[in-house]
């Protein structure tokens, strides 16, 4: 049986629109890098990547120039390097940057799509409302069976008529006597 992906589901508190982000490796991250940071408004990560790229890829042309091998081999390790850095924080980078649009994480679900996710959040959103509803509904006054039905038999009710029972050690015990 395959694994579900875990989903992070984000809720805007004004907008009460939301978000769901898989959590794990982004092959979109992976695959195109700063184009993929530019596509999902991350600008400050696309410039880092792309200039990353030209940097280490203007090594790898001035390595062969000056016939230095290990002046390339660094720098195309740096070029592989950027995509998988790039993959592995992608994912928690959009995160960073939904909260601080003001989203907040409602939620954490396996489930096969985003779109389950969202739905899901959304189920447990109204089933909170519904109980907060319920808890501001007037409370019974009056003795119930359960804890005040057991108070009002022990005498210990705050409404009860019995006087309180009697204080085996009223008064406090003091040295020296």
């Amino acid at each position: 049986m395959p694994r579900m992906p875990v989903y992070r589901v984000y809720q805007h508190s004004k907008k009460k629109s939301y978000q769901a982000v898989p959590v794990g490796f982004s092959l979109g991250a992976f695959l195109a890098s700063f184009l993929w940071a530019a596509a999902n408004n991350l600008w400050g990560k696309a410039f880092l990547l792309f200039m990353g790229f030209l940097m280490l890829g203007g090594a790898a042309v001035v390595g062969a120039l000056l016939n230095s091998p290990m002046l390339m081999l660094a720098a195309i390790a740096g070029i592989a390097l950027l995509p998988l850095w790039a993959g592995t924080q992608g994912q928690q980078w959009y995160c960073d940057k939904l909260e601080k649009e003001g989203y907040q994480l409602v939620k954490r679900i396996n489930t096969q799509s985003a779109t389950n996710a969202i739905n899901s959040a959304k189920r447990s959103d109204k089933v909170a409302e519904e109980n907060v509803k319920h808890s501001k509904q007037p409370k019974q006054e009056g003795p119930r069976f359960g804890k005040d039905f057991r108070d009002i038999r022990d005498n210990s009710a705050a409404g009860s008529n019995q006087p309180p029972p009697q204080d085996f050690s009223a008064r406090p015990w003091k040295k020296g006597r």
